[in-house]
């Protein structure tokens, strides 16, 4: 279920979350210029922040304390809002403060995630009542996965990303996220997979009860041209990796890595170990549906 609270200027208040793909399988090109895909997400608990209040008239203010963030119609935010209210006939008459603590451009659908709340945020500010498979619907017109975050858990995505079926896991435990804050271009990694450069496993969720075997599943079929596009991110996963003991994944089409452990106490242990001798930015989270939250 959706939720929010109230700011201090009366607006409010929504998180939105980050997303990791445990397995990433592309397929054939489509006509549409979209690859198809086949992938296993959980969102995970790092959040951007967005802020709603009564605008001074009509239109949408949008403002973010991250400068390389546009406020223009080119964010998903501004989108979301126009579409939404073109639709249900509304004005739009909003300031939105956005609050940035997923990376942009990581792998962890940030800007979608961000599109996703905005059309949950105003339906119930509008009192639309619209219906999960109608802001869906919507989403999809935005981009490809932004459907993904209408659902607030796990779930398998497949065609370009806008075809999802909640699930859950079958695991439980903790995610470090690696965000080393490199460039890779989405469309540039996309233009370098060929097909047969990896096989794909299965994208159900598992069983397993350890976080070693868990990761030894997961695969990503993007990460080969995105470290053949910037090798530093290479170096980056094999040094993590041993640093873990165990497989190190790429998000969506990187820079974002992660991997799993089985207790909080070695989440954080690995944590400091890789932020101290890899140089990077290191995130503890879990899976939401593990914490019963609900953004």
């Amino acid at each position: 279920m959706f939720a929010s609270e109230q700011g201090a200027d009366g607006g409010e208040v929504v998180r939105s979350p980050a997303k990791i793909n445990w397995t990433l399988g592309v397929h054939r090109k489509r006509p549409d210029g979209f690859h198809e895909i086949s992938s296993l997400i959980s969102l995970v608990t790092l959040y951007d922040e967005l802020s709603f209040s009564d605008g001074a008239g009509p239109g949408l203010v949008l403002e973010c304390d991250r400068s390389e963030v546009p406020t223009d119609r080119s964010n998903l935010v501004y989108r979301a809002a126009e579409l939404l209210a073109s639709r249900a006939g509304r004005i739009v008459g909003l300031r939105c403060r956005l609050a940035k603590r997923i990376p942009v451009g990581g792998g962890l659908g940030g800007g979608s995630s961000n599109g996703a709340s905005t059309l949950m945020a105003l339906n119930r500010r509008w009192e639309l009542g619209w219906s999960t498979g109608q802001l869906a619907e919507l989403a999809a017109e935005l981009g490809s996965d932004v459907a993904l975050f209408l659902e607030q858990g796990s779930a398998v995505v497949s065609g370009r990303g806008e075809t999802v079926r909640p699930t859950t896991l079958g695991w439980r435990g903790w995610i470090v996220l690696l965000i080393p804050g490199l460039h890779v271009s989405t469309a540039g990694v996309y233009r370098s997979w060929r097909a047969g450069q990896q096989q794909a496993g299965p994208v159900e969720p598992g069983s397993a009860a350890d976080a070693v075997d868990w990761m030894e599943r997961t695969f990503n079929m993007l990460e080969a041209p995105a470290i053949e596009a910037c090798p530093q991110l290479g170096a980056l996963q094999r040094h993590a990796a041993e640093i873990a003991q165990r497989p190190v994944r790429m998000s969506g089409s990187g820079s974002t890595l992660f991997t799993a452990f089985n207790t909080r106490d070695e989440a954080d242990g690995f944590s400091r170990a890789a932020g101290g001798r890899l140089g990077v930015r290191t995130e503890v989270v879990q899976p939401v549906e593990q914490v019963g939250e609900r953004t």
